[in-house]
């Protein structure tokens, strides 16, 4: 399958573009033979993030102002807001798939985007997606297309198989496993996209309407698979969502709101001249 990588990562990918986890293991200072403590910093921080469209000699349309937002492991939280507050902008500045206009991401106290290598190496690890349009590949059948994600993302052969005929058992796919995505049901296959999207055990999953579309049973046994395998192995969840039951259900919810700041001049920059690299691993 190793021939396959190049249609994932040009974005025909079927899932979940992963990303990867900034290990961070927090650092003590030892004082006159005290014991080293650890710094009591968020898994998540994210400081004055700014994200706008448009060349530089143009009009530019602000997508996103995000003053400030933090997160632990194993949260779930529901961002929301109007059409245009940014929520699928920021859900893919998380993923490192776009580079922000202004401000910080940190991830275990380390910005994602200090440098290329950074934001590659988190990106092709340890984020799980799940897209709007779930990005199946449509030539290969539910268990193929997690397999080939698990390899995108590095998995180990053995442990690829283990892990992508466990989570067609836990997603009630496997008599389907071996149907083609236009031959599973829509709540089929976005159980198939979310299995793509956590094969590899990201540390965080990023989901983007995960939802729509789907019927009342439907949308409540997608939030049952995100929400526990999240539980269990603590990962952070974001989801963008206009669903008011997924409001409901999740114990955090952040607000985004349409942008109003475009012209603020006062706001670190990301350097332009350090472009992200393409999708890849």
């Amino acid at each position: 399958m190793r021939h396959m990588k190049a249609l994932f990562v040009t974005g025909v990918s079927p899932m979940s573009l992963t990303a990867a986890s900034a290990d961070g293991r927090a650092r003590g200072a030892a004082s006159g033979g005290a014991k080293m403590s650890a710094p009591n910093f968020p898994f998540l921080e994210i400081r004055n993030l700014r994200h706008s469209y448009g060349q530089p000699d143009e009009s530019r349309v602000q997508a996103l102002s995000l003053d400030y937002m933090s997160a632990s492991r194993g949260e779930a939280i529901a961002v929301t807001g109007p059409s245009g507050s940014g929520k699928t902008t920021l859900l893919r500045v998380l993923a490192a798939l776009i580079r922000p206009t202004a401000g910080e991401v940190l991830f275990d106290g380390r910005d994602i985007f200090a440098s290329r290598g950074n934001a590659a190496s988190w990106r092709a690890a340890s984020v799980g997606y799940v897209f709007q349009e779930m990005n199946l590949m449509p030539g290969f059948s539910a268990l193929e297309n997690i397999l080939l994600t698990a390899e995108v993302s590095n998995v180990p052969g053995a442990a690829a198989t283990e892990r992508t005929n466990y989570l067609l058992r836990r997603l009630g796919l496997w008599d389907r496993r071996d149907r083609l995505p236009d031959k599973l049901s829509l709540g089929e296959r976005q159980r198939a996209a979310v299995a793509c999207a956590v094969v590899h055990s990201p540390s965080v999953l990023l989901a983007d309407e995960p939802t729509a579309g789907l019927d009342a049973e439907n949308a409540r046994s997608v939030m049952d698979i995100l929400t526990e395998l999240c539980a269990e192995s603590r990962t952070l969840l974001i989801i963008a969502t206009h669903d008011e039951a997924i409001k409901k259900r999740l114990k955090r919810v952040a607000r985004l709101q349409i942008p109003r700041d475009q012209n603020r001049e006062d706001l670190p920059r990301v350097p332009a001249e350090s472009p992200l690299p393409a999708l890849s691993s």
